[in-house]
């Protein structure tokens, strides 16, 4: 039923960096198990990577860090007293607050319901120094927002999201969570929500959990399982170094338990490192959750997180036509080659 097809190509050309030798490079497409979506993969670009993601500058980001603290209103105590607070027959506490994080809600809001979560006191945070904890903290508060939204009538879909760094998307350096909730599906997740509901009436399973148990069986892209929760490099991933995980036995808001949140902090924190170490310093992640007021037995709480184009001087973007305009990805590590890197990071943690 889940099948990972892939297609390959040889086509000559005349090499001027070999004096216009012919020359045959390998390309390789990949087709999602489930989705309408192909990422391409040239192997002659994988010792190439720095060409497009160039030395990530952490210097760089400190010093933009050490500029904008003073005036950052994520920092305490400013996060306490000068951001936007909800109305208390909404929320009765304004904001919300666990550990070091706190929510509230978006000055310019995208979506009908829009927070953001500061991650940490902390105004700079290399990808190590995101603790499992305090990623905890920060999802946890995010979980907590969608589930007041219970008497929002309006309110049917959500997600929490995060973007570290400007070439990531992100308009501050201190750490950030977001949470968006909306009448309609996102785009993307409308097409989640579609494909997963087909594959199950077509076939009458999970198509999460049969993903699942076949990449556990194949070995090639698993990484970890740490409680209900299961990391796994996508075999045509949507993004650079994508890496999903899967949280087993949750079909709906209210069946998602703590310790679901703390070990998927855990593996998220082991995979920031993991980055880290791989030479990236900026992310994207998205947390999927079944529609907010049903269960849904053909859907589990996914998140998909990816890095983005490191930071440094007049860093080029890591988008162009391929992504935004053809729907489709460039695969500069294989997956399995990522997965194999992650492990040993996961064991170590």
């Amino acid at each position: 039923m889940i099948r990972f097809r892939k297609e390959c190509y040889k086509r000559p050309f005349l090499n001027p960096l070999n004096n216009f030798q012919e020359e045959t490079q390998e390309l390789e497409v990949r087709f999602d198990p489930l989705l309408d979506h192909c990422a391409m993969f040239n192997p002659a670009l994988e010792d190439k990577v720095k060409l497009f993601f160039g030395k990530h500058d952490w210097a760089l980001v400190e010093k933009m860090a050490q500029k904008t603290q003073e005036t950052c209103f994520m920092c305490p105590p400013k996060v306490y007293e000068v951001t936007p607070a909800y109305p208390e027959d909404f929320l009765p506490e304004k904001r919300l607050t666990k550990g070091e994080c706190t929510l509230f809600p978006n000055l310019f809001p995208i979506a009908l319901r829009h927070a953001v979560i500061t991650v940490g006191h902390a105004h700079f945070r290399q990808l190590k120094d995101f603790s499992p904890p305090l990623i905890t903290d920060g999802l946890s508060l995010g979980i907590e927002f969608l589930r007041r939204l219970k008497r929002d009538p309006e309110a049917l879909v959500g997600v929490i999201c995060a973007n570290y760094l400007p070439p990531a998307g992100a308009s501050l350096v201190h750490p950030h969570f977001q949470v968006v909730a909306s009448r309609e599906s996102f785009p993307y997740l409308r097409h989640l929500y579609e494909k997963s509901f087909m594959f199950y009436q077509d076939h009458g399973q999970n198509f999460w959990d049969l993903l699942v148990a076949r990449e556990r069986e194949e070995r090639k892209r698993f990484i970890r399982k740490i409680g209900r929760v299961n990391f796994i490099t996508s075999f045509a991933p949507l993004g650079a170094n994508e890496i999903l995980a899967v949280i087993q036995g949750v079909h709906a808001l209210e069946e998602l338990e703590q310790k679901d949140l703390e070990d998927l902090g855990q593996g998220i924190a082991a995979i920031l490192s993991g980055y880290q170490t791989l030479g990236y310093g900026t992310f994207n992640f998205s947390l999927f959750m079944p529609p907010l007021k049903e269960r849904s037995p053909w859907f589990n709480p996914l998140l998909r997180i990816i890095t983005r184009q490191n930071m440094y001087e007049n860093y080029r973007t890591d988008d162009y036509f391929l992504q935004r305009q053809l729907g489709a990805e460039l695969i500069l590590t294989p997956p399995e080659k990522l997965a194999t890197h992650m492990r040993g990071v996961f064991q170590e943690d």
